[in-house]
This record gives C-alpha cells, structure tokens and sequence, in this order.
C-alpha cells in the first residue's frame, strides 16, 4: 500500500473520534515509529510503499479509542524512549515543563539547550557544593518518565522513585534499563505505608500524582478513561489533595534542611494546596503556569 493511501484510511478509520489535526498527529507518529518514516520524509515521496501487516489491526484498536501510545507501546518524554502500557499513564508534555523547570533550579542545562537558568525567574536555584550528589525522590512515579529524565539530565543525582503498583514499577525499571539510567525503586502506598520505609535527607521530592476529580470523566476523551489507568488519574470528589497531603508529609520528614518540593497540581486547587504547604511551614511557596497559561505547577522549601 502507498503510504498516501494508509493516510486516507487513517482519516477513515478515526474521523469519528478525533478531528483532522489530531488524525495527522496519530498518523505521523505511527508512520515514525513503525516505519521509519518522518513527516519530512513522507511529504517528500509520498507514494512510497510500505508493509501493512498488522496495520489493520493496529487502526482497529485506534478507532477503538486506544491511544496511539498504547498501540505502538512507546512514547518520546523530554527526548527520551519510554515504554508505555495500560499499567502506567502515558506521560504529558506539561509534565516536560516540571522536569524542565526542576533542571532549571538546579542550574543545569537541558538537553535541549534551554534559557540558562540564571534568568529563570520561577523556583529558587539550589545550591550543592561541588562534586556532591543530589538526592532526588520521585512518589508516584508511573512509567518513571520524571525520575529518568531527572537521572540523564543532572550531574551526580542519587535518584529514588517510588509507586503503588507493582506493574507500574516493573515497566519503569524496563525503562530505567532502556534509557541507561540507575534509578533506586521501591514498592511503596503514601497513602498506606507513609514514610517509615523511605530514605531521607532529599535534595528533591517530585511528584506528580492522581489529583482529577471523579466527576470530571464525563468530559474526558475516552482514549483516556477507558484505557489509562484509573487510580492514576482519579481522587474522591470529597478529598482531592489526599494525595499532596501524603506527599507533603513525606516532603516535612525527608527533604533535607533547604530541600525543595515540586508538584504538577489541577488547576482547580493551587490555592488550597498552597495553603496546606504553608500549614506545614513549608517557605517559598511559587506556584507558576503550564505553556497554556494554566497554574499547574507548586515548589516550596524546607526550611
């Protein structure tokens, strides 16, 4: 088949799904990944034949609503290849911007050459002594999108990730493996196990946790309801910042004297999140927006 012609059935196939934009996005990743084939490429030769086994079914499973992500089993975060399946959410470019901006604070460059961080004017910087280790804490680490992009991305960084899921961790040590990246896992419920089986004297703990309430699914696209994993996306409506509340706790215990804390929060609750920080003593609470201008990330110190 011409590769021109997968394009039509593609349209085909989803445009009871998605819009056109969305359809080219879901085309030309698959085309990448299972081709080789670049956008730059296809436009260049698109009569260009190619191999359709398992296409078929591949599309039924798309217009199904499973993510492209699933279907291929891989995904790119912050540069970097990561498997993907239904036992973890497939990581969000708004999650490249809390990686991005942790990086920034801890004045080191980005691999994709980012604005030096001198001129960053959200989170202070923190300082270590030449040589030392960071010890950086991920919770609720899914497939371990942040705590790999953190280990390949900073100096002499003591990396720990921790989740509920057993499943989850697995597919995170696979990617740790696939990305050359020594990260320390451990199985661990901040909702149940609290802090007694952690390490302490963090640098940094991350997290970006379940925090969308339930009654919000009606609204959602199905490729995300009905395939990523619930108890990684959904809170009760009675007790959305159950989870921050955990991770705060942990934060007061076993971030070092200075330590910082960095979460993705819903746009709905930085207010009430920052005054559960402030509660706790945490200093220098920042809240600052995604690239849509949403308030979607929160920092504060230990002091």
């Amino acid at each position: 088949m011409k590769i021109s012609e997968l394009r039509s059935f593609f349209y085909t196939q989803l445009a009871s799904l998605y819009e056109k934009q969305e359809i080219d996005a879901i085309f030309f990743t698959y085309i990448y990944y299972k081709y080789d084939i670049s956008k730059h490429r296809y436009f260049l030769n698109p009569e260009v034949r190619c191999e359709v086994q398992g296409t078929r079914c591949d599309l039924k499973n798309l217009a199904n609503g499973c993510p492209i992500q699933y279907v291929l089993g891989k995904t790119t975060f912050y540069n970097l290849e990561f498997h993907v399946n239904p036992s973890v959410l497939i990581p969000r470019p708004e999650t490249e911007e809390l990686v991005e901006n942790i990086l920034k604070s801890t004045r080191f460059l980005t691999t994709f050459g980012m604005t030096s961080p001198s001129n960053f004017e959200g989170v202070a910087p923190i300082y270590r002594s030449r040589g030392s280790l960071y010890r950086i804490l991920d919770l609720c680490t899914g497939s371990g999108a942040i705590a790999i992009a953190l280990a390949k991305n900073i100096n002499n960084a003591a990396v720990w990730a921790t989740d509920n899921s057993e499943t989850a961790l697995n597919t995170a040590q696979k990617n740790a493996a696939l990305n050359n990246a020594e990260i320390t896992f451990l199985h661990h419920d901040i909702l149940k196990d609290g802090i007694a089986n952690l390490p302490d004297n963090f640098d940094i703990i991350v997290s970006n946790p379940p925090y969308i309430p339930q009654s919000e699914s009606i609204n959602m696209h199905k490729n995300v309801v009905d395939f990523e994993p619930e108890a990684a996306l959904f809170v009760p409506e009675e007790n959305p910042l159950l989870f921050y509340d955990a991770i705060a706790h942990i934060a007061k215990k076993n971030l070092r004297t200075g330590g910082i804390l960095y979460v993705e929060i819903h746009e709905k609750f930085h207010f009430e999140l920052s005054e559960m920080l402030a509660k706790l003593d945490f200093k220098e609470i920042k809240l600052w927006n995604d690239i849509n201008g949403k308030p979607r990330f929160i920092s504060c110190k230990k002091l």
